[in-house]
């Protein structure tokens, strides 16, 4: 019995090593670090292929405009929305996409190795809308973004970059 736990303490430290050294592995490929210095210059642009709204099926892009573009220490994000909004704003021109253009408010940029991506965070506004972005990037280019409303459901979006520098 005793002997049965020991390698099974040895086989599960094993892993665990192993699994530990394969996230520095990541961290440390030429990949990874470029799309981490990518980042850091906020020099890119995303555009998505794929809505998730909450509450409905993903509705495919591919023809729709919409973009994520980073340049110098500004946004301009332009998406497509599906979905419920709550009290406040109404759809107007623009067809009741999120949008929003200037500089982000509490910009964060943050590695995260388990994932082996990179994590952007920022706020933006327009006009009585208060919006949180999440955006994780992967060294292959693919790129998640969840967005948070004051006034609308949160949805995310699945894309790819498709501008570097």
């Amino acid at each position: 019995m005793k002997k049965q736990i020991s390698l099974s303490f040895i086989f599960l430290s094993l892993i665990l090593v192993s699994c530990g050294s394969q996230n520095r592995g990541i961290a440390d490929s030429p990949e990874y670090q470029e799309m981490v210095e990518m980042v850091r210059d906020l020099e890119f642009e995303i555009e998505n292929e794929w809505a998730n709204p909450t509450q409905y099926s993903r509705v495919n892009l591919i023809g729709n405009p919409n973009r994520i573009k980073f340049e110098n220490d500004s946004v301009e994000v332009f998406l497509p929305f599906f979905g419920e909004r709550y009290a406040g704003g109404a759809y107007d021109s623009d067809g009741g996409a999120i949008q929003f253009k200037g500089v982000p408010k509490n910009l964060q940029i943050e590695e995260n190795l388990k994932k082996g991506a990179v994590n952007v965070m920022f706020e933006g506004s327009r006009k009585t809308e208060n919006l949180n972005f999440l955006i994780t990037i992967y060294p292959n280019g693919v790129a998640r973004t969840s967005v948070t409303s004051t006034q609308r459901e949160k949805i995310s979006y699945d894309g790819r970059i498709v501008n570097r520098p």
